[in-house]
């Protein structure tokens, strides 16, 4: 489970986050939803110890991140818009440089190498390097790091950012798979509605720095009295947006 509890985190002397509260369960897909500028690449670079909080709580998988955060960093899978893959390996020397990392023996850092590659499809390009895929086969490529030590909790922040239908499909399939199987927190920051309503149990949606839904996809039509779930974001999660006087943000937001 995640855990987070009245997070604040000051970017630039403004309060980017402002008391952010919500959970992430064990078990199911978390939506962190929000207009650009809403918090939601911050939240989740806090969460994974690339930000220091200003103030709040924060625990993964039991662990808090203000006492271990390398006990964090152990338990979590992170996956980025951008994959920041080293270019010169190949995409087994990759994944196995990383499993070893985390402490797997070869011969279970190879057996989940080839569980991985073959799930995204990526066992025709497991020789090459990596500066030489496309963006979407390196984004697998960058989910296959992120899981391939089986952590507890995965952070994916877009994710499927330059995958064509088929390799979001597979993405979607094999988190569905991971999330059954290990019963894993996964919490998914998207654009892409569809994505979030598909996969997601629940969606905490933020705007100005501030969780203003925390609910189920169902919840929020309904609350919303929208005839969709997209038509419900843009009411509910836009609304609020105004109301904060958040402007539009960029890549750090």
């Amino acid at each position: 489970m995640i855990e987070v509890d009245s997070l604040v985190k000051h970017l630039g002397g403004r309060p980017v986050l402002d008391g952010v509260t919500f959970t992430a369960p064990a078990g199911q897909v978390t939506g962190l939803l929000g207009p650009n500028g809403a918090g939601k690449t911050t939240t989740m670079r806090v969460l994974s110890t690339l930000l220091r909080p200003d103030r709040g709580t924060i625990r993964i998988a039991g662990i808090d991140l203000s006492v271990d955060p390398e006990g964090v960093r152990r338990a979590i899978g992170l996956v980025t818009e951008e994959p920041g893959l080293l270019d010169r390996l190949t995409v087994r020397e990759q994944l196995l440089f990383t499993a070893r990392a985390y402490g797997l023996a070869p011969e279970a850092a190879a057996e989940r190498v080839d569980l991985l590659t073959g799930a995204l499809d990526l066992r025709g390009q497991i020789d090459a390097r990596t500066g030489t895929l496309s963006k979407g086969n390196r984004q697998k490529v960058s989910l296959c790091r992120a899981i391939v030590h089986d952590p507890p909790v995965l952070l994916l922040d877009e994710p499927t950012s330059g995958l064509d239908v088929v390799a979001a499909a597979a993405l979607e399939d094999l988190l569905r798979l991971e999330e059954v199987s290990g019963s894993k927190t996964v919490l998914l920051s998207t654009h892409r509605l569809e994505e979030a309503e598909r996969l997601a149990v629940k969606v905490v949606g933020i705007a100005g720095g501030r969780v203003v839904v925390d609910c189920t996809p169902d919840e929020l039509v309904a609350r919303s009295g929208a005839p969709s779930f997209r038509e419900a974001f843009v009411r509910i999660l836009g609304a609020a947006a105004l109301e904060s006087g958040a402007a539009p943000g960029g890549p750090g937001a």
